[in-house]
């Protein structure tokens, strides 16, 4: 516990300066989020045992496929960067299909290739982990530079993610008393998810009431759709716990990663901050339907 704590408040003192630095100097939240989506999906392909170092991987995972990961590589490295140069949204989504259509189409190619040797699960598991590390983490810097309000709601991602489950951990620790999914995370309970939505919700409108009170910066904080926005990040963030959990036990590893003592590694934690990043990105630019979806205006 102490060990985690450390960690914490490290990360978080390191982390900070850098969200805030952002103004100043705008590349620095696509170079983190590249940095990050190129470690994260390194050890994704641990995982997987596409990569060698994987705990109790079989002999065949002894030399890296670099055939598979380098185009990977290139892909979580390259895309989560870009975002630096983009103008608008919508462009940079298209180069991003044609991107994930290519690499997809190339797996194909090589598991053909390889008559059998590479099995179409493998394929799936690739691809799929890579385009959900990848989008997701460059989702957090468009959401900070590309979109109104950005440099203000991409905390949020932040606010959801760690706010839940710091609340779900300590309530389900004094109230828990169901298990959520004993098969996948047996120590997460019904009471603890409760009230990491509760918390959030509460974090969301608390974040809404110092937009408004900051008058000066001359935000119109919409509550109803910042608490509905809290629900909902608060539901997505434990789903994405919960996913990456589920690959870990699938492929019998504890942690992805050591590169955060007591927490893991990338995916370990900022696994709910993968999930939220999207889903907050569309939410807050919902407010081209018109100000009722509009989280602050």
């Amino acid at each position: 516990m102490k060990q985690r704590i450390l960690t914490a408040t490290v990360l978080i003192a390191i982390l900070v300066p850098i969200l805030f630095l952002s103004w100043k100097a705008a590349f620095l939240i696509p170079a983190l989020v590249a940095v990050l989506s190129l470690a994260g999906t390194y050890e994704l392909l641990k995982c997987l045992r596409t990569v060698p170092g994987a705990d109790d991987a079989p002999a065949t995972a002894g030399k890296e496929d670099f055939v598979v990961s380098v185009p990977a590589y290139l892909i979580a490295l390259v895309l989560p960067f870009g975002t630096y140069f983009v103008t608008d949204i919508p462009p940079y989504l298209l180069v991003a299909a044609a991107v994930f259509t290519v690499y997809l189409l190339y797996l194909f190619a090589v598991a053909v290739f390889r008559q059998g040797k590479m099995k179409f699960e493998t394929v799936a598991e690739v691809f799929s982990g890579v385009l959900y590390i990848t989008l997701s983490f460059a989702s957090l810097a468009l959401l900070r530079h590309q979109t109104p309000f950005g440099g203000y709601l991409y905390l949020l991602v932040f606010f959801g993610a760690w706010v839940t489950d710091t609340f779900a951990y300590f309530t389900g620790r004094f109230f828990g008393r169901h298990r959520l999914n004993p098969v996948i995370s047996p120590k997460k309970t019904v009471e603890g998810s409760i009230g990491g939505i509760v918390f959030c919700m509460i974090s969301f409108v608390a974040f809404g009431l110092v937009m408004h009170f900051a008058g000066r910066w001359g935000f119109r904080v919409n509550y109803p759709m910042l608490i509905l926005t809290g629900l909902i990040a608060s539901v997505v963030s434990q789903v994405g716990d919960l996913i990456t959990s589920l690959i870990k036990r699938e492929h019998g590893v504890k942690d992805y990663g050591k590169i955060f003592p007591g927490h893991g590694g990338v995916l370990d934690r900022f696994d709910s901050v993968l999930a939220i990043s999207p889903v907050l990105l569309i939410l807050s630019n919902l407010s081209l339907l018109g100000d009722a979806f509009a989280i602050l205006s």
